[in-house]
């Protein structure tokens, strides 16, 4: 099977549309796929090794965003592609690549701006998610398919009107972003296990302090039952 290398455009952008589904959710969080590997499209913008306004097939393969899931800060979100620093609604939390497709955390701003996009979202008017990219390494399949090997993402954008029908809204969370961050890609079996409450009482019944920082909440056991106890145990030695 014969393959084609597509020269690489240096300046031009690329934007791709794809379809949306909101789940149950709450919070300034929008978890969404941003783009679904193997799923094919139509195109005619004249990034495909074709003259503008002639028609090609596009995919994009597993593996193209790949090298940017470590700088999800340097992406942002936007309003149907506004331009300027106006038009940013949200920011990149994380970024992560699974077999269906590339995914993306962004955490809405608290601005107007941002308070709107998300009203939008949870009320399903915005039903799509657009990407911004662009293209790096590109191949041309024996059937003419245009396929995307390597990109690199510059922004999303909450809109309408999709291309693509593989991209999902996951939900919308309210959480620490950072435990979440971490939690998710080192595992739980990272987090710090609990403090045992009836050791803790053990051991400041020995007259050793615990720290608060080890205890679950406020103090775990009662100082002054504590010293009582200790001095009956002195008046019957």
């Amino acid at each position: 099977m014969t393959e084609t290398l597509i020269a690489p455009e240096q300046v031009v952008f690329a934007r791709r549309t794809y379809a949306v589904e909101l789940e149950a959710g709450d919070g300034r969080t929008v978890d969404v796929r941003i783009a679904p590997y193997g799923e094919r499209i139509r195109a005619n913008d004249g990034l495909g090794g074709l003259p503008a306004g002639m028609v090609y097939e596009e995919e994009i393969l597993p593996g193209a965003f790949d090298h940017q899931v470590n700088a999800a800060h340097r992406v942002l979100a936007n309003v149907e592609h506004e331009q300027g620093i106006g038009g940013v609604v949200g920011r990149g939390l994380a970024l992560r690549s699974a077999s269906d497709g590339f995914y993306g955390s962004f955490r809405m701003l608290d601005t107007p701006a941002g308070d709107t996009a998300l009203e939008l979202v949870r009320e399903k008017a915005l039903g799509g998610v657009s990407m911004e990219a662009r293209f790096v390494k590109s191949i041309r399949t024996a059937e003419g398919v245009v396929q995307r090997v390597k990109a690199n993402l510059r922004n999303i954008a909450l809109c309408r009107d999709p291309a693509y029908s593989g991209a999902l809204v996951l939900g919308l969370r309210e959480a620490d972003e950072e435990i979440e961050t971490f939690v998710q890609e080192l595992g739980p079996e990272f987090l710090p296990l609990p403090f045992d409450q009836a050791l803790a009482e053990r051991i400041e019944r020995l007259g050793i302090d615990v720290p608060s920082r080890l205890k679950n909440g406020h103090l775990v056991a009662d100082t002054s039952s504590a010293d009582d106890t200790s001095a009956g145990d002195t008046s019957g030695s």
